[in-house]
């Protein structure tokens, strides 16, 4: 019995040896993707560069040992073009057993360029932003190549991310997005250990998301931070091209804990015990999501991404006016003064490129008038308050990420109800006024942005004797359409 029992716990010894070896194995190569990744050697990796190139070779070599195949017929690299550099991208594919399902898409992707070199001479070896993200998706590879697929899961590793997302906009303009099931970006996941948990970006936009992300994070122990969507305007990541043609997007990230976008994003700063567990977790769950009997869109769409091309959309606007009184018939002009204006924008659509823009505004005007006994060194406040309705017609362009730039051509009208100078009621403001006005803006998602300048036609004054005077007003504007 004594032999029997030895034999068992010698048994179950080497099985946990053999088990951590595993793991630190697999700790090992993510340590050594990283450090090479992120070495002096490669000079910051910058988009399109030699030392890029040396990386993408990295990380193809990477897949060509793991066993996966190239996704295009010509080989691992998919070129495209940035500010006349030649860029690439790394694609691999691990098809799908299932019949049905194996034309469908699950894309797995990180950026591996970075800053590449300031101009004093600092490397920016981006260890965390991101060789991190890198690594993780050439050993999810590694995990997922032997595991029964239904769906193909592609691997990507994207080039030009850091000047604006264009290896992910050259890949979602190639792919038939109809088949994309989901596209997870996994960009600066090295510091766990600081950040204290994985953020997981656009759980809501999967139908069960949430759960299947949760219940997998509970079960391997991995503490997460489940979001319905992405929520940054300014830190967008490889989603964005994709989530803007309604594929379900899912933004991994340990967050900005790391120097992020500093020289000293080393690797030696990275937590590899963390990004061990990270990508565990990662290749479990899109193991779950590739055999999925029914894996869907919710249907949701974080605001950071939705098209702000829809046919009708209104939403509240506040402005900041900058106004003055211009005369003329005279030899000067009133001083300037700032206002505000809140209210209700309304777009509707005519055509691809063409909108008509209505605005109900309640406005708080001000400006200096001259004073007629001392015409160049004193004045006296004008304010006025009024119900403001600008409308024209805006011509639109959107560029490949989504943002809709546009010029504006229209004309306003105020209803004015109050108004006085030096603090005293006046009635010799006219109090219907109306006028041309242009405007140049641009719109992200949700998110508007704009300057405006109105030109008053009629007399601001009424009544006998009064100056001819008029309105000239200067408007930046923010508003969120629905």
């Amino acid at each position: 019995m004594k032999n029997i029992n030895a034999t068992i716990i010698a048994a179950m010894l080497m099985l946990i040896c053999g088990t951590a070896y595993a793991q630190s194995a697999q700790q090992q190569r993510l340590t050594n993707h990283v450090y090479f990744l992120a070495s002096d050697s490669l000079r910051g990796r910058d988009a399109g560069s030699t030392d890029a190139a040396k990386a993408a070779a990295y990380i193809a070599q990477q897949f060509e040992e793991i066993g996966i195949e190239p996704y295009f017929e010509g080989g691992w690299y998919q070129g495209f073009e940035y500010a006349g550099r030649s860029c690439k991208n790394v694609v691999g594919i691990i098809h799908g057993a299932d019949t049905a399902l194996k034309h469908e898409l699950i894309v797995i992707g990180a950026h591996y360029d970075h800053l590449g070199v300031s101009k004093n001479g600092k490397i920016y070896n981006g260890a965390d932003d991101n060789a991190s993200g890198t690594a993780t998706i050439i050993e999810m590879a590694r995990i997922l190549k032997d595991k029964p697929l239904k769906r193909s899961v592609m691997i990507a590793a994207f080039d030009a991310e850091e000047k604006g997302l264009h290896g992910s906009v050259a890949l979602a303009k190639r792919l038939d997005v109809s088949n994309v099931k989901l596209m997870m970006s996994i960009d600066m996941v090295g510091w766990l250990h600081k950040g204290k948990a994985l953020q997981l970006n656009g759980a809501a936009t999967i139908m069960d998301g949430k759960t299947l992300l949760n219940q997998t994070a509970r079960r391997m122990q991995l503490k997460v931070d489940v979001r319905n969507f992405e929520t940054s305007l300014i830190t967008a990541t490889d989603t964005r091209s994709f989530a803007r043609k309604n594929v379900p997007t899912l933004a991994v990230t340990t967050g900005l804990k790391s120097p992020y976008h500093k020289p000293e994003d080393d690797a030696e700063l990275i937590d590899y015990e963390g990004l061990d567990q990270i990508t565990n977790y990662l290749a479990e769950v899109t193991e779950q999501l590739a055999n999925a009997p029914d894996l869907q869109a919710s249907g949701r769409i974080a605001p950071v991404h939705s098209d702000s091309r829809r046919a009708f959309s209104i939403g509240p606007t506040a402005s900041v006016v900058k106004g003055r009184i211009a005369f003329p018939d005279a030899a000067f002009d009133g001083r300037s003064r700032y206002g505000f204006e809140v209210g209700i924008v309304a777009q509707l659509r005519l055509i691809k490129h063409l909108s008509l823009e209505a605005k109900v505004l309640y406005a708080h005007h001000n400006a200096k008038l001259p004073n007629a006994n001392n015409l160049y060194n004193s004045y006296l406040p004008l304010h006025q308050e009024a119900v403001m309705v600008p409308a024209g017609l805006l011509l639109r362009m959107a560029d490949e990420f989504g943002i809709d730039l546009y010029c504006g051509l229209g004309g306003y009208y105020g209803r004015v109800l109050k108004a006085s100078i030096s603090g005293q009621p006046t009635a010799a403001i006219n109090t219907n006024q109306y006028g041309l006005a242009w405007s140049v803006g641009m719109e992200f998602g949700r998110l508007r942005m704009g300057c405006e300048w109105r030109y008053q036609l009629n007399p601001l004054f009424v009544g006998e004797g009064m100056p001819n005077a008029k309105h000239r007003t200067a408007v930046f504007n923010v508003g969120w359409m629905f």
